[in-house]
């Protein structure tokens, strides 16, 4: 049995439509207007009108306010709302959707994660320039011992492709892995060959 896969940094209809066929677990959408891959509320809500209910809508925020995130799940029809900014713990307390938190594993101790509520964790890789989508990769060593220690599922993000993902996913040995630039031609628009063979990889141990 293979990982939960997330298709990440979806931008178009043709790309929703092309990937859905292929079977995800879940499919991304880029919530925050700062990213060459967002995606408008709206759309999403059109684009995946007709998406398997087997397949999970994600939308990834940053600093994002529980009002703005609860709006735009309401109006994107998302399933599960995914953190990468600086959101703390007590704003999103009782938060009524769920959620993931992005963490990046830099320095030398992991992220103070009390308080939070969540129903998964993201590992991406840290950038100064960008909270996530850089197609970098991290320090899988420290990532798997940050799975081995979480107390909910976590998935692997961060300079994931077709021909790394299977070598990942045997050292880190997440419940999911999530990939976005590593299946791109540019960045909003995927390469689906590319997308195919990603999913093969991770559907087989």
């Amino acid at each position: 049995m293979g990982c939960f896969v997330k298709i990440c940094g979806l931008a178009n209809p043709a790309d929703v439509d092309a990937v859905a066929a292929l079977a995800p677990d879940a499919l991304g959408f880029v919530c925050w207007p700062g990213s060459k891959r967002y995606a408008r509320p709206a759309d999403v809500a059109k684009w995946t009108r007709g998406l398997p209910s087997g397949i999970k809508r994600v939308g990834v925020f940053v600093d994002a306010t529980p009002d703005e995130v609860r709006r735009t799940i309401e109006t994107a029809a998302l399933d599960i709302a995914q953190l990468h900014g600086a959101e703390t713990a007590a704003a999103f307390r009782n938060f009524p959707h769920p959620l993931w938190r992005s963490v990046t594993l830099r320095g030398e101790t992991d992220p103070d994660l009390s308080g939070w509520s969540v129903d998964a964790y993201l590992i991406d890789t840290y950038s100064p320039k960008s909270p996530g989508g850089t197609g970098e990769p991290g320090d899988w060593d420290r990532a798997r011992a940050f799975v081995k220690a979480a107390s909910r599922p976590v998935l692997l993000a961060g300079g994931l492709t077709p021909a790394n993902v299977r070598e990942a996913r045997r050292r880190v040995c997440p419940w999911g892995v999530d990939v976005s630039s590593g299946v791109e031609k540019a960045p909003g628009l995927k390469d689906i060959e590319k997308v195919r063979l990603f999913i093969e990889s991770c559907r087989v141990d």
